[in-house]
């Protein structure tokens, strides 16, 4: 487990009344640098922990706090009862609104349907990527990556036996859904083993035919994943940057070659690793820095997919807000500043597709010089982008093999499906979906 040093440790009271629930708590704490003494909540002192105890007080862009300190731990179950908007509504009549937070706060949330790219999507036709069901343990993260706005508080569920047998049904009604992306709010290996939660959920997937579960992380946490009875059923992905940029801007999480290392015991634990250049921030040394991590890449290991990502999702000036503009590459800043109006209302904003292939150019050069064959792809660009570049990596917008998409198998060359098209929902009945 990480070393960190909560500020405090709240567990619901559904968490202390069971005693399978009760230890994995436990171990989280016996595991602190410092002890931290729990304090049990119910539901209905929620309110006076989000008005009094600054419970979301740290979630904003961690760049934007004068200093980063490591979050709250709350621990939590998930409900199967239905009654989220209930609970909701109960929060907000006495004046708590923890917006888009409620969700994992209140102990809902475990399966939600990402309707990418189907009717209802607000971002459809912007972004590439594909319809599935998203899985989830946590909400929040240890890591202080300075443009990410899920420190201050991570949520981490406990009751994984009842999460596996709904999900199980998920599985049953989704033939076409072969892969199942964890926690794209999280990063769960950081509690483990202590919090023993993801090795029940790795060995589950073990046992089911020809499903897999895809864990994104940074880690450097992966010696315990040795001991795990995963049987195949698991793919790993790590999103790896360039040394200046792991080690300045995501600082707690593995540097290049720690994640590289980490990505290595996987593997030789008989885990599918995969690897993004995720986000990929231009800064001053970003093309000497992509160099290196390609080289440790295929030294140290053998992925059977890359993807890679520019830094997306905001404006320049929000970028700068949260990263500072001394460590960025000064010609990507004008070419994002004068490009404001054309992107945006983009998500791939601030940087034009111009500038954007030019780096995806230069790693993919990278790539080759190491290995001819290993497919890569792009994650989250747009459709535009897929039509400049596509030709250049052999594969479309509907049929590349993507790090995390929900019908990439491992070893997989090329989509067999049309995964806009095959995704069908079927969920009513089962509980805990959103």
């Amino acid at each position: 487990m990480y070393p960190i040093e909560p500020p405090a440790i709240y567990t619901h009271d559904s968490v202390m009344a069971d005693e399978r629930h009760r230890a994995r708590v436990e171990g989280v704490v016996r595991a602190l640098r410092k002890p931290v003494e729990p304090i049990a909540y119910g539901d209905h002192e929620l309110p006076a922990l989000l008005a009094e105890h600054g419970l979301l007080k740290n979630r904003v862009p961690m760049g934007t706090l004068p200093e980063v300190r490591d979050p709250i731990l709350l621990f939590n179950t998930f409900r199967w009862d239905g009654r989220y908007a209930e609970r909701l509504e109960a929060l907000r009549s006495v004046g708590a609104d923890p917006s888009w937070h409620a969700i994992p706060l209140l102990g809902y949330g475990a399966f939600n349907w990402a309707n990418y790219n189907l009717e209802g999507d607000p971002a459809r036709h912007d972004k590439v990527c594909r319809p599935c069901w998203r899985i989830h343990l946590q909400n929040g993260c240890v890591h202080h990556c300075r443009y990410c706005p899920f420190g201050g508080l991570l949520i981490c569920s406990v009751n994984v036996e009842e999460y596996c047998h709904w999900l199980g049904q998920i599985i049953e009604r989704h033939p076409w859904q072969t892969t199942y992306l964890l926690d794209d709010d999280g990063d769960p290996p950081c509690l483990e083993p202590e919090h023993g939660v993801l090795g029940p959920l790795m060995e589950f997937f073990g046992r089911q035919k020809g499903r897999y579960l895809v864990i994104h992380t940074k880690t450097w946490n992966a010696d315990w994943m040795r001991g795990v009875d995963h049987n195949g059923g698991t793919i790993i992905v790590w999103s790896v940057s360039g040394a200046t940029q792991s080690r300045l801007i995501e600082p707690k999480t593995g540097t290049t070659e720690q994640r590289i290392k980490a990505a290595r015991v996987a593997q030789d634990a008989g885990i599918q690793i995969r690897y993004k250049f995720k986000p990929i921030i231009p800064v001053k040394t970003w093309r000497e820095d992509a160099a290196e991590a390609v080289r440790l890449v295929f030294e140290k290991t053998n992925p059977d997919v890359i993807s890679l990502c520019c830094f997306m999702w905001m404006d320049i000036e929000e970028m700068v807000r949260r990263l500072g503009e001394e460590l960025l590459d000064a010609e990507f800043v004008r070419a994002a500043r004068d490009a404001c109006e054309a992107t945006k209302d983009t998500r791939t904003q601030p940087f034009p597709l111009a500038k954007r292939a030019e780096v995806y150019d230069h790693y993919l050069g990278e790539i080759r010089r190491w290995n001819p064959d290993v497919p890569v792809s792009l994650s989250t660009e747009n459709f535009e982008m897929w039509k400049h570049f596509g030709p250049k990596l052999g594969f479309t917008a509907t049929n590349y093999v993507c790090g995390c998409g929900p019908e990439t198998t491992p070893g997989a060359r090329r989509l067999e499906c049309h995964p806009f098209k095959v995704a069908v929902r079927d969920d009513e009945g089962i509980p805990g979906t959103y």
